[in-house]
């Protein structure tokens, strides 16, 4: 009889474990960033960004995960400056957000970026303006 609890009590925490890790694990969302808030200190970083080609949006956190596994994140400051210059070079660009967790508005929760993934010609800095052949000085 103990060894059937075990077993069920077991078989329940897998189930449990597996329903959460697929709501709050890994996700991808393709989105056009609209902008960027917050100073990281006072103010917690957000992305703002719509879904692409609609008008829904979406709103992430940019906060660092610290020693949590299997997210390991302490570079929140610059994926805000990154999220930054694509929104400054690239407004209509479709990105990958790449992050963990789910929107519960309710509650307050956003989910939150690891990484983001747009064209290198949005994350390359912009040339000198004036400059003839485009180089950077």
């Amino acid at each position: 009889m103990k060894k059937k609890l075990t077993i069920s009590l077991a078989v329940v925490l897998a189930i449990v474990i597996a329903v959460l890790w697929l709501f709050w694990g890994p996700d991808s969302w393709n989105v056009q960033i609209t902008g960027v808030t917050g100073d990281g200190r006072n103010v917690q970083y957000r992305v703002e960004t719509v879904y692409t080609d609609t008008s829904d949006t979406l709103i992430f956190r940019n906060e660092d995960a610290g020693f949590m596994p299997p997210y390991f994140k302490f570079n929140s400051a610059d994926l805000q400056a990154r999220a930054s210059r694509i929104t400054q070079g690239c407004p209509r660009e479709p990105v990958t957000v790449n992050g963990y967790g789910m929107r519960i508005s309710f509650l307050d929760m956003f989910p939150n970026v690891t990484s983001i993934d747009a064209p290198q010609r949005c994350l390359d800095a912009p040339s000198k303006a004036g400059s003839p052949d485009g180089d950077r000085r």
